[in-house]
């Protein structure tokens, strides 16, 4: 470390420095008014650059008059109009003056005759001398009056538009009594007066034409006579007259007096030159004077003037000295038209320019800032990337420097930051860090020597505890400003990594946590003090909470604790209870993704640096305003370690041509609903002015729609949102101005677009409708001569068929009638062979199922004989009774089979004798109890008489019963009742059997009992049968001369009914 005292120093230099208490020889006064230009030239469009006439017409439209052809500049691009050997082009590129009438007309002044432009149809109509359409063809001004006159001056006298003759009448000249035939310039005063400006003088004409007073400026010499502008300024009671070679004059209306403002090279307040260009009055009132050597701003309390010039080493000067013309827009900026380019400037700019030059009036050593502190007196230390620390006065607008050619302690001019606290003041620099004493001007240097990591320091903090933190290229150091030791934590940042981070910026936040922000791809660093933790967050691709980018540039902490990250791509609002991050990029309004500062202002609100200028997001609800160079900014470009906020809330930010200082509330711009407009069509490379209710053949390749917004301060970054209703597409929003569409296809369009400006308000809707005519083949006349081609046709056919349907007719009865017989007696046949089938298989899967039983049961005990040469009695009666059970299930089957077709044939006998049918019933059902009790089910047995004598074949009754119990098993779920049921129907039995399964659908109970037909449906889970049971039931009863049928519905289960006569014969 190296220390040594400024008052140590015995040289005649340094005691002077001293004496002046200053650390600079150098001493710089501030310019008053600070005004940035914005520059256009011809690299932007301009056809020439010398810009002799601006004009704003209704729509919005920049209208530039230059010595080579006229402009049309919408803020995006140049639309240029030169003459042409056509009748449809403007008479001379020279143009001299611009203005609009009541009807939109844009009417051109050039020194060959004067230009009518029908807006609406692109069309000119030329009023030259040689056509007899007009005094001159040298044409100097045009005036609108208050009641519709067109007024022109030329050469040649004052001519006045005859609309019903379509030409030029002269109205005043020499001869009348004018200074003089040459008429350069013309006004009107309020009470309808004009005010002419001709080579000798100044004549005032009444409203009439009928009256006129002169004014010879200069008396001396009339060669000074010559006028080139003249301003009514009504509200002040004066004219004032600019001359070509004599200066600056102002006429008192009511007096005549005239005052005379003459150039003083001794007086820098005075006009700067004795050539007038133009002279203009602005909204707010103030007089803007453009001369051959610069701008001047009429300041009417001192009367005198402030001069605005171009200077080589300013970019946001003055483009040219020599300015030819002035204009104010709708907006309140002013263009500046000169012999070699065009400027424009906001007057009402509240942001203070801070920039390097030659001249007196700037204050910094060099216009690249890095790193900014305000001191406890108020002074502003500026830091610069390669000439060191510029230390501004501001009460006396005045800097002094603190660099190595000033101080030899001071080690390196390359400056990236500057802290302090009192009067202390550290300064990071590409050389380590420089502590300076502003109470002693001691200066103390550390390097790597003393302790620090790298003495590339990118940033430095000096946190509350008094710690001083320092960002490296190689890490963080910490030095403790009271013992001046270093501290090193890097190895708990770098979790086991050899190489330490490269940290960009370092901020503490209210809680006493510490945010280190690294380059090279390593995000953001949190260190948690109280609970001796360190985490990491990056950029993670999957997580859209994750940190945009892991290039961190600054960090800042609004009122709510929510931490503030900008980086290489977007702004992030981290959230430390759910640690998410909430992202910000242009696609949510801000100018540019690049994020250089973030600071919070006195209401909270978030302002960040940017590649592309200035945003403001309203933390509230996130409302975007942007501010660019227009607006007053040193440039659109701003640098990191740039951005600082003062004790009294004013804002600072610093960038590649300056620093920018400002207070919000008072460059907060009011909410405006920007105005859209469209431009221009082009179909097909055609262009057209207006398409709306046109059509467009089916050739039609490309169509493109242009739009602007005539707000020329911050029109480069408007959004607009477009939709083409009629397309499949949606709502698109560009920065670009216009849209152009390929091979849409015949149909009905419509277009519409708003414009979103910086400020986030939103423009009315704007919308054309356009139609796209399908070929001559599908319009609608040839869709006509289709239908009716094709109804002559159709008609003809039906002539036609008509003969053939009465000889067919007939025939075609009978054999219809044929045809349903046959396919009655077809659908039968197909659904009893369908019924065959499903009969046939589900009846050799029954005879399967017992063969395989048996089957294995032999192969069983077979198989234990071979093993063993014997086998165990118990389990050969098993085995056998297995077998047996299924040996006797399968003659069953087979007997049913064999009496199936018994009584299908009328071979089936019954043997019928007297018989009690409720013992029988009862009986059958309770061999068949436990059988039902192992499915689950409860059979009850519930007779309504106690006896009941009928003649009837025993066993076939109750194989009936059997066969009925067994089948409500089948569809009977576990936990359901079978109830069988006998009533005495005096000469009739009646036996019921009511489950409670299934049930069947109405359509199947007739067809149930029929031998192939059976109700499982396909997808059911009970097992099917033959199906023979309820076949060989039904045939028996019908034998006892009997009746059987079902009831049931679908999940209410079924009964099925049998009626028993008591004596068959």
């Amino acid at each position: 470390m190296g220390k040594i005292s400024l008052f140590n120093k015995f040289n005649i230099f340094v005691l002077i420095n001293i004496l002046l208490f200053a650390y600079s020889t150098v001493d710089i006064h501030a310019n008053s008014n600070n005004i940035t230009f914005n520059d256009f030239n011809i690299d932007q469009g301009i056809s020439q650059t010398t810009i002799e006439a601006i004009f704003q017409d209704s729509k919005g439209y920049v209208w530039l008059g230059t010595n080579d052809g006229l402009n049309k500049f919408n803020g995006y691009d140049f639309k240029v109009y030169n003459y042409e050997e056509d009748e449809n082009s403007i008479s001379n590129n020279f143009i001299t003056d611009i203005k609009e009438d009541k009807y939109g007309n844009i009417w051109i002044a050039t020194i060959d005759g004067i230009n009518k432009l029908d807006q609406k149809s692109g069309k000119f109509t030329n009023y030259l001398k040689e056509n007899n359409l007009i005094s001159s063809g040298n044409v100097t001004e045009i005036l609108i009056t208050k009641d519709n006159k067109i007024l022109v001056t030329t050469d040649d006298g004052l001519n006045i538009y005859n609309s019903e003759e379509d030409r030029f009448d002269r109205i005043l000249s020499k001869k009348d009594d004018l200074t003089s035939q040459f008429i350069y310039c013309i006004d009107e005063d309020k009470e309808g007066n004009i005010w002419l400006g001709t080579k000798l003088g100044v004549s005032k004409v009444s409203k009439d034409f009928k009256v006129i007073k002169n004014f010879n400026i200069d008396k001396s010499d009339m060669s000074k006579n010559e006028i080139y502008n003249v301003l009514c300024d009504d509200e002040d009671g004066y004219t004032w007259v600019g001359s070509a070679n004599s200066g600056l004059y102002k006429i008192n209306v009511k007096t005549n007096e005239i005052t005379s403002y003459k150039c003083d090279p001794f007086d820098e307040s005075s006009i700067p030159c004795y050539s007038i260009g133009a002279i203009k009055k602005d909204s707010k009132g103030n007089l803007w004077i453009g001369t051959s050597k610069g701008l001047a701003l009429y300041n009417k309390k001192e009367d005198n003037f402030e001069i605005y010039t171009h200077k080589i080493y300013d970019k946001n000067s003055l483009v040219n000295n020599d300015v030819k013309s002035l204009m104010e827009d709708s907006n309140g900026l002013i263009w500046v038209g000169t012999y070699s380019g065009l400027s424009v400037f906001d007057t009402e700019s509240k942001i203070k320019h801070y920039k390097a030059g030659q001249d007196k009036d700037y204050l910094l050593s060099e216009n690249i800032v890095h790193g900014i502190y305000e001191d406890k007196d108020g002074d502003l230390w500026v830091g610069t990337n390669s000439k060191g620390v510029n230390i501004i006065d501001r009460k006396k607008n005045k800097s002094v420097y603190l660099s190595t050619k000033t101080e030899k302690e001071f080690t390196n001019d390359s400056v990236n930051d500057i802290a302090g606290k009192g009067n202390q003041i550290y300064i990071a620099t590409d050389g380590g860090l420089i502590e300076v004493n502003k109470s002693n001007k001691n200066i103390n240097h550390y390097g790597v020597a003393d302790g620090l990591v790298n003495d590339r320091i990118k940033d430095v903090l000096l946190d509350s505890k008094g710690y001083l933190w320092m960002g490296t290229a190689d890490g963080v150091s910490i030095l403790d400003t009271k013992t001046k030791k270093f501290i090193d934590i890097n190895k708990y940042i770098n979790k086991g990594q050899d190489k330490n981070k490269y940290v960009r910026y370092i901020y503490e936040d209210s809680e006493g946590n510490y945010y280190l922000g690294f380059l090279r791809d390593d995000g953001l660093c949190k260190i948690d003090p109280k609970n001796k933790t360190i985490k990491i967050y990056r950029n993670n691709k999957q997580d859209k909470y994750s940190l945009s980018n892991n290039y961190v540039r600054y960090i800042n902490e609004d009122s709510h604790g929510n931490i503030w990250v900008g980086t290489s791509y977007g702004l992030n609002k981290f959230d430390k209870e759910t640690e998410r991050f909430e992202r910000y990029t242009t696609k949510d309004g801000i100018a540019n993704n690049t994020i250089y500062g973030v600071l919070v202002d006195d209401e909270d609100d978030i302002w960040i640096s940017t590649n592309k200028g200035i945003s403001k997001i309203n933390n509230l609800n996130n409302k975007v305003q942007n501010f660019s160079v227009t607006d007053g900014l040193q440039g659109n470009e701003f640098n990191g370690n740039a951005a600082y906020k003062s004790k009294s809330g004013e804002l600072f930010f610093g960038g590649v041509n300056g620093l920018n200082s400002f207070y919000p509330e008072k460059i907060i711009k009011a909410d405006k609903k920007p105005k859209l407009l469209f431009d221009t069509f082009a179909i097909n490379n055609k262009e057209y002015n207006d398409i709306n209710g046109m059509k467009f053949s089916e050739s039609t390749d490309t169509i493109t729609i242009k739009f602007f917004t005539p707000d020329y301060s911050n029109y480069r970054n408007t959004t607009y949102e477009y939709n083409l209703d009629g397309s499949s597409g949606g709502s698109v929003r560009t920065k670009d101005n216009y849209v152009t569409y390929n091979d849409l296809p015949p149909g009905k369009y419509r277009f519409r677009v708003k414009a979103i400006d910086t400020s986030g308000n939103v423009s009315d809707e704007n919308y054309v409708t356009f139609t796209i005519k399908p070929p001559i083949w599908l319009s609608w006349y040839a869709v006509i001569i289709y239908i009716l081609i094709g109804v002559g046709l159709i008609a003809n056919h039906k002539r036609k068929m008509r003969k053939l349907d009465k000889l067919v007719q007939k025939k075609t009865v009978r054999l219809r009638e044929e045809m349903e017989k046959n396919n009655i007696l077809l659908k039968r046949n197909i659904k009893l062979e369908q019924n065959k089938n499903s009969y046939f298989v589900n009846l050799s899967h029954e005879l399967r199922t017992p063969l395989n039983v048996i089957s294995s049961t032999n192969q069983l005990i077979l198989g234990l004989l071979r093993k063993d040469g014997h086998i165990k009695e118990e389990n050969l009666n098993h085995n056998i009774d297995v077998s047996q059970r299924n040996c006797k299930r399968l003659l069953n089957l087979i007997n049913n089979i064999v009496d199936s077709a018994k009584l299908q044939n009328d071979m089936y006998i019954v043997t019928l004798e007297e018989t009690d049918i409720v013992y029988l019933v009862e009986e059958t059902a309770l061999t068949l109890k436990d059988y039902v009790s192992t499915k689950g089910i409860e059979l009850i047995i519930d007779p309504e008489i106690e006896e009941k004598l009928i003649r009837c074949d025993k066993y076939e009754i109750e194989r009936c019963i059997v066969n009925l119990v067994g089948n409500a098993v089948k569809f009977t779920p576990e936990g359901g009742s079978i109830t069988v049921t006998i009533k005495d129907l005096e000469e009739k039995v009646m036996i019921s059997v009511l489950d409670t399964g299934v049930g069947i659908e109405e359509k199947y109970h007739k067809v149930i009992f029929d031998r192939f037909s059976q109700v499982v449906e396909e997808n059911s889970e009970i097992k099917r049968g033959s199906g023979l049971g309820l076949t060989i039931t039904s045939q028996i009863v019908k034998l006892h001369k009997g009746e059987i049928y079902v009831e049931s519905e679908i999940g209410k289960g079924s009964n099925f009914i049998i009626i028993l006569p008591v004596n068959p014969n």
